[in-house]
């Protein structure tokens, strides 16, 4: 169950991306400048719904109901997403020399395809926030996925102990007054203190009771008594 949350929302942004990709130019090209184009108002409405489901949403959802693995796979991607920031600046020098094998070409292909699938949900936001900022989106996705969920996870433990603190009992006394101030050290030490029975002075006399039956020996003496 657990691997189905991680392969789910891998596999979810992998799927928004290319929808992004088949469907609609590229914005973003490695190694080139941004092609300008129109971006539609459905375009654009789902580039802020995709932006606030991947770095606000699954994130907090994750970390409010504990699900590790939302976060995982959201970090998978993102990590997806870095790869060809990294390995495509260090085969620069290889493909542009005239040795470059078939492997060394189809592998930077792969990793600009894969910059290219990662950058496309983002290229609508560029009228509002210029180009900079939505091409470096993908980059932040690992860290945000992995520090929110840390974060909250932090932050729900401090809680939790701050609330076991106030409920505790012997916090909750007055260690001022005189009444309680010999019930603190009891509660430490998991001891209940006696309550003081008050003393009766006096005798208690109980009065007889009228409606008790007579008994044998007082009837046999009633009988054997000489009637007058």
């Amino acid at each position: 169950m657990r691997r189905d949350y991680f392969i789910c929302v891998f596999l979810l942004c992998i799927c928004v991306s290319l929808f992004y990709v088949c469907f609609l130019p590229l914005y973003f090209v490695y190694g080139a400048e941004a092609v300008p184009r129109e971006f539609g108002l459905i375009e654009k409405l789902a580039s802020w719904v995709y932006l606030l489901l991947i770095f606000i949403v699954l994130p907090i959802y994750a970390a409010y109901k504990k699900r590790f693995w939302i976060s995982a796979g959201l970090a998978a991607y993102g990590f997806l997403a870095t790869i060809p920031v990294w390995i495509l600046p260090r085969m620069a020098d290889k493909l542009a020399g005239e040795d470059a094998s078939i492997i060394t070409v189809g592998w930077a292909f792969l990793l600009r395809s894969i910059y290219g699938m990662a950058e496309a949900p983002f290229a609508a936001l560029t009228p509002v926030l210029g180009n900079r900022f939505p091409e470096a989106l993908p980059r932040w996705i690992m860290p945000v996925a992995l520090l929110s969920y840390a974060f909250l996870r932090v932050l729900r433990y401090y809680r939790n102990a701050y609330i076991a603190e106030q409920l505790d009992p012997a916090k909750a006394l007055d260690t001022t007054s005189i009444e309680s101030s010999g019930t603190v050290g009891s509660l430490s030490t998991k001891t209940v203190r006696k309550a003081a029975i008050p003393e009766v002075l006096g005798t208690v006399i109980s009065a007889p009771d009228r409606n008790v039956a007579n008994t044998p020996e007082e009837g046999n003496n009633r009988s054997n008594s000489p009637s007058k």
